[in-house]
């Protein structure tokens, strides 16, 4: 756990950005405190690590969370901005023999260059967390899984709170959902039109449809990372769609069920 120390007394916005900023650069950071072997195990086993994935921890200590998803065969590299953590870990990385599967930055991770990962490790203190927050939405990539060792991202709630860790606050999962508010236009094979506008908040969507002028609210409307899932109802037809998001454009299959039949059909939108 590498941990950045604030000023005591009220900052908010771009005060406290500033002043975690500045206390970066200063040097000020709390005692180096590393996560229990079996909580990183833990939270690697939470975030679904595989050999194709790409971990990135930031505040990498020794680099225990970074070795352990070499060890399963992913690529990794972590962020450590004391250098003598920076030299332990990859004194470790050689003596677990995975150095070839893992580098180690010396850096400050709120400058980190983390687009490519496909996981993101964190153990810092919430307040940290949440200065990352807006990094890891605009960086990421839709279906990228961020685990944090006991400490939460404040309004953005969990996909998954795994309260078996030893650390008292658990494991923590996000996935990084697209962006899709606003209005879409959607085409079914066949020519049917349908426009619709989505609400969004994190993860968290609602979807209201137009057929014919006449709003209605789709049913189990659902985001995870770039896969969208919700239902409608028009006239007496049921549709069911299943898709992904690409920017601003989305696309899947529909299922349709119409006087009694149901029949399967492609479907896509994009964003007015």
């Amino acid at each position: 756990m590498r941990c950045v120390t604030f000023p005591i007394g009220p900052l908010a916005g771009g005060l406290l950005l500033a002043a975690l900023a500045q206390a970066q650069t200063d040097g000020f950071v709390a005692p180096y405190v590393p996560t229990v072997e079996e909580d990183v195990e833990l939270m690697l086993d939470v975030a679904g690590v595989r050999p194709d994935d790409y971990v990135i921890d930031l505040g990498s200590g020794d680099g225990r969370i970074a070795i352990a998803a070499a060890r399963r065969g992913a690529i990794a590299h972590g962020v450590e901005l004391d250098p003598e953590l920076v030299e332990l870990a990859r004194a470790n990385a050689g003596a677990a023999g995975v150095e070839e599967r893992v580098a180690f930055l010396q850096g400050d991770i709120f400058a980190a260059d983390i687009g490519r990962a496909t996981v993101v490790t964190l153990y810092l203190f919430p307040d940290a967390n949440l200065m990352l927050r807006p990094k890891l939405l605009a960086e990421l990539r839709p279906g990228t899984r961020v685990v944090s060792n006991s400490f939460h991202m404040g309004e953005w709630q969990p996909d998954v709170h795994d309260m078996s860790a030893r650390s008292s606050g658990g494991v923590l999962l996000w996935i990084v959902p697209a962006r899709i508010a606003g209005a879409w236009e959607l085409e079914i094979d066949g020519g049917e039109r349908l426009t619709f506008a989505v609400s969004q908040r994190f993860q968290d969507i609602e979807v209201e449809i137009s057929d014919s002028g006449s709003p209605r609210a789709a049913v189990d409307a659902t985001l995870t990372g770039d896969r969208i899932r919700f239902g409608a109802e028009a006239a007496d037809d049921r549709y069911r769609f299943d898709g992904r998001v690409d920017g601003d454009a989305m696309e899947g299959y529909v299922q349709i069920e119409r006087d009694g039949f149901g029949t399967v059909a492609g479907w896509r939108a994009r964003r007015r």
